[in-house]
């Protein structure tokens, strides 16, 4: 052992005085490997940022789509519904009325057309959101028959 709290360790440098390995070298990064570690995270944080706001347009669109399939569904139940009191075919023709769900307006048109058969109806649903222009439509076919 050597003068005060430093033990000698080889030719490689010595152990201080809470056993930190100490060589002459200074510790510590050079400038460039801060700089080159400044930039990995500049990009992955530019990456990370714009996934987020991908995952944010994916996520209400998503949404939008649920929503639009709901209503869809609950248009042609409601058109089957109205069929079981009535001894007549589902009449053929088109029309459009606006919905509110989820807080939001909704337009439904809804198109029924004949088959071959007289009593099976075609009917196509078709929603979309009353706010957004050029949106696409979200459609559900489905057949209505006597019984």
């Amino acid at each position: 052992m050597t003068g005060g709290n430093v033990r000698t360790f080889g030719a490689f440098g010595t152990f201080g005085t809470f056993g930190a390995f100490h060589t002459g070298r200074a510790q510590g990064f050079t400038l460039i490997e801060l700089l080159i570690a400044v930039a990995v995270f500049a990009v992955v944080a530019v990456t990370v940022y714009t996934r987020s706001g991908d995952t944010l347009v994916q996520l209400q669109v998503l949404e939008q789509r649920t929503m639009a399939s709901w209503i869809a569904q609950n248009e042609l139940a409601l058109a089957r519904i109205r069929q079981v009191a009535n001894p007549e075919p589902v009449a053929i023709g088109s029309a459009s009325r606006r919905v509110l769900m989820g807080g939001r307006d909704w337009t439904v048109s809804v198109d029924v057309t004949g088959t071959s058969h007289a009593w099976l109806r075609r009917v196509e649903v078709a929603v979309t959101p009353a706010d957004v222009r050029d949106a696409g439509a979200y459609t559900v076919v489905g057949f209505i028959g006597r019984y």
